[in-house]
């Protein structure tokens, strides 16, 4: 890690009196929630249009072959 960013990150611990360990932990924790949030938000849009099938997906994709 950068010096520059551990200072900033000790800084910051010493402003919460907590320690490093606890400061990253915390700032992983935020990290991967929005990254979550980000991907569930991404899905909701791709998802938005899409209409439901009922579970029959299979029959109706099976039911659309020609015939042998």
């Amino acid at each position: 890690m950068p010096d520059e960013l551990l200072a900033e990150v000790d800084a910051e611990a010493g402003r919460l009196g907590s320690t490093r360990s606890s400061v990253l932990r915390g700032f992983a924790d935020a990290a991967l929630r929005k990254r979550r949030a980000d991907r569930a938000a991404a899905m909701r849009v791709l998802l938005k249009d899409v209409s439901p099938h009922g579970g029959k997906a299979a029959e109706l994709v099976k039911a659309s072959r020609p015939s042998r």
